[in-house]
């Protein structure tokens, strides 16, 4: 079945100049009962979701369409082919799609991996922290006192290039004391000037009735071998209801 089609990496970077060559493999396996034949199809994504699905002039791939019998694999070769004055970034989507019937019902499934290709010497990675919230509350339906902290962190990215934001929240009570540490959810790419909110979730967390603050560090450009930081430091208050509302921006 489609569901027993498996592509592995999911998510190839590559760093190469204008007139260079890349080449690498895609690992295509069926892991079901039923031998599933195979259509691999690159389309252009250099504009995400909303762009058009146009052939992929600097990429090519082998074969294009084969037959796999049940744990089988095959390797899928790709080739870039970086245009002479490319700049910033190139994307693509391969998907690899196959078609089975269900009773008299045809259907059609597509797996994707996706290829960034960053133009070496012409990405300018930045980015901005847009807006902060944060939720706390119990973690137990029924539990009175509160102790899961959820900051919702809005990342834009002002880039030429894809980012996928990392980074950490540091909550640091009125004495400059650290309460709690806690990782950004990061995992998912950004294109240039998309925005998205990342969750950074702290189970556990007690907070007493004062003032806080959240010094919020994202990295940009990280596989990319790039890091570029990004911060903001927010006020926070926790009431002796145990409610807590966010103030005023600190620092930039």
């Amino acid at each position: 079945t489609a569901e027993a089609l498996t592509v592995s990496p999911s998510r190839v970077v590559l760093q190469a100049k204008p007139n260079q060559v890349r080449v690498g493999f895609f690992t295509v396996s069926n892991e079901g009962d039923v031998p599933v034949q195979v259509q691999v199809e690159p389309e252009d994504w250099a504009q995400g979701m909303t762009g058009d699905r146009q052939p992929v002039a600097w990429l090519s791939v082998r074969p294009v369409q084969f037959t796999l019998q049940p744990g089988q694999g095959l390797h899928v070769k790709y080739t870039v082919r970086v245009p002479k004055g490319a700049q910033g970034e190139l994307r693509t989507q391969v998907f690899f799609t196959t078609e089975t019937t269900s009773g008299s019902i045809p259907m059609r499934s597509r797996l994707g991996a996706i290829i960034y290709v960053a133009i070496e010497g012409t990405e300018q990675i930045a980015g901005e922290i847009s807006r902060v919230q944060a939720f706390y509350a119990p973690s137990t339906p029924g539990v009175a006192k509160s102790d899961r902290l959820d900051i919702v962190i809005g990342v834009r990215n002002r880039s030429n290039v894809h980012v996928v934001p990392e980074g950490t929240v540091t909550v640091v009570d009125e004495d400059e004391q650290v309460v709690d540490t806690i990782r950004v959810q990061g995992g998912w790419g950004l294109l240039p000037n998309e925005e998205d909110r990342y969750h950074a979730i702290g189970h556990g967390v007690y907070l007493k009735p004062g003032r806080y603050r959240l010094e919020i560090a994202v990295t940009l450009g990280g596989d990319l071998r790039q890091p570029t930081p990004i911060t903001k430091d927010v006020q926070a208050v926790v009431s002796e209801e145990g409610a807590l509302s966010l103030l005023e921006q600190v620092s930039p």
